[in-house]
């Protein structure tokens, strides 16, 4: 045997791979348990009604399966999923459970914090405001800003109740008249500061400004 085993260090070098092998095959089913934070998305929310205020965006989900198969857990795979279905005005608390979220084959859920979702749900309400152009900058020296037009001069926007109501005006992306002696026309996107409020459609205006002659300049 001894003769064997020095004359086929092939052989022996061969087993010796098997063997880690197997071990890695082995230790790779062993079953393990990992936390993690992920995504949490809201799904079925009535087209009358609107999310308010802030709203949590991931939750923290202890998972369990083979350390194989934990390991090739890819960023975004897996996903919690809030039904909003039966939501109502008001401020509502909304269980989240393990079978809300979307797994892979392999994984189970075990647990998922924090198990309820507090959120405010008003009715949507749709509201046209006038677009009030950005302006940047002075004219060039002898020259001051005329009239300044917006094309279309309002839009629509949507958003909760209570946001859309406290809007006075659509702002653009600034428009720069510094150092100009002629009219400035320049089309630019549209929008409002608060976040939970959206323009109905996507929407660019037209601004147009008129540059003209200071004539108190030089008095």
């Amino acid at each position: 045997m001894g003769r064997f085993a020095i004359r086929n260090p092939g052989l022996k070098l061969l087993s010796i791979v098997v063997a880690a092998l197997l071990w890695f095959l082995v230790s790779g089913q062993q079953e393990a348990q990992r936390t993690m934070r992920i995504p949490l998305e809201y799904a079925n929310l009535p087209p009358e009604l609107e999310l308010r205020g802030e709203t949590p965006m991931v939750v923290d989900v202890r998972v369990r399966g083979s350390a194989a198969a934990l390991g090739r857990i890819a960023p975004g795979e897996l996903v919690a999923v809030l039904d909003l279905r039966s939501a109502r005005p008001g401020r509502r608390l909304f269980h989240l459970g393990v079978k809300d979220v979307r797994t892979q084959f392999g994984i189970d859920v075990v647990q998922v914090a924090p198990s309820n979702v507090s959120i405010t749900v008003e009715p949507s309400e749709t509201r046209s405001l006038a677009v009030m152009p950005d302006l940047e900058g002075d004219p060039a020296p002898g020259y001051r800003i005329g009239k300044v037009s917006a094309q279309p001069p309002t839009v629509e926007v949507i958003g909760p109740a209570s946001a859309v109501s406290s809007l006075t005006r659509v702002v653009t992306e600034p428009v720069s008249v510094a150092g100009a002696a002629t009219r400035v026309r320049e089309t630019v996107n549209a929008g409002v500061a608060d976040p939970s409020v959206r323009l109905k459609a996507a929407q660019r205006v037209t601004v147009d400004v008129e540059i003209v002659r200071d004539a108190s300049a030089g008095k």
